[in-house]
């Protein structure tokens, strides 16, 4: 090969991982600004009330709280696929280090309303934006219950993002994975739900579903979750949706993960096994809601 040859491609080849280098650092610059930023949220210290410990026992199942944090709370990887990243379901029933002093109800009200943890660092894939929508009765019960654990000790690894992931993050291609950016953080919680078995409390339940469905449920692909997720479904009562579906067809589903058709309902992807747990008022409500809203035609597997 000629001399200016070799120079001009040992040229090239510099640039071109010299822009390499440029990019890898931005990328990595800028989702480690997202990821650490301080959104400086202050709670008033309060102990949660002991009487509502069975409520948060129930609400903890039926919320879904076990589907990342364990059976036992005591925290799990939830997903490990490197280069996207690791999300490890945080441990409910210790305290991180250097917080052992803080109460489980500041934990709780930071992560649930603000989706930050206890040094105002934005959670990765908690679905806060949606636990947002809980009352100050919910958090304080599911404090109450939570205080009550006996610690479990468990080895977990740290949540970590990859360069996959970091790359998606700051593509804009994961808008929810950081719900701390897009929750309204001067807005304070409601201090009660509204009466169960009314569609105005199927309306405020139904808000965690719209992490996955969709702010009009009616379902799409996920941007949370890892690759291979499935698309959410529409739940909306359109023909691509549940207009073929009773009451009794949605409780079965949500009981047993099947649908009409017989078909198995993906757990990893829909926590049917916890929504399966709220009582049958609540799943009334939920369906009563979920009527009420118009048909949109959507085929879930096929929207963008």
């Amino acid at each position: 090969m000629p001399k200016s040859l070799l120079r001009k491609t040992m040229y090239g080849a510099g640039v071109l991982a010299g822009l390499v280098l440029v990019a890898v650092v931005s990328v990595y610059a800028l989702s480690e600004s997202r990821l650490r930023k301080d959104y400086a949220i202050r709670v008033a210290p309060a102990e949660p009330d002991p009487a509502l410990i069975a409520e948060g026992a129930r609400l903890a199942r039926s919320r879904g709280c076990a589907d990342c944090h364990g059976d036992d709370f005591g925290g799990k990887v939830l997903l490990d696929e490197m280069p996207f990243g690791r999300i490890v379901g945080d441990n409910l029933t210790v305290m991180p280090a250097g917080h052992a002093r803080v109460s489980v109800r500041e934990r709780m009200y930071r992560a649930l309303h603000h989706g930050v943890d206890l040094d105002s660092r934005p959670l990765m894939m908690m679905p806060s934006k949606e636990y947002a929508s809980l009352s100050m009765r919910e958090i304080d019960a599911l404090s109450a219950y939570f205080a009550t654990l006996a610690p479990v000790r468990r080895e977990l690894p740290d949540s970590a993002l990859g360069p996959v992931g970091r790359t998606l993050l700051v593509a804009g291609k994961m808008e929810s994975f950081l719900s701390a950016e897009s929750i309204d953080h001067a807005a304070s919680a409601v201090a009660e739900a509204p009466p169960i078995g009314t569609l105005e409390y199927g309306r405020h339940a139904a808000q965690l579903c719209t992490g996955c469905h969709r702010g009009d449920f009616a379902g799409g692909r996920m941007d949370h979750g890892g690759p291979g997720m499935p698309p959410a479904a529409n739940l909306t009562r359109h023909a691509t949706g549940l207009a073929a579906w009773s009451e009794r067809d949605f409780i079965a589903a949500m009981r047993t993960g099947r649908r009409p058709d017989g078909s198995e309902i993906d757990g990893k992807a829909m926590p049917w096994r916890a929504v399966g747990q709220a009582s049958d008022a609540e799943l009334h409500s939920i369906w009563l809601f979920l009527r009420s809203l118009p048909p949109i035609a959507r085929d879930a597997a096929k929207a963008p």
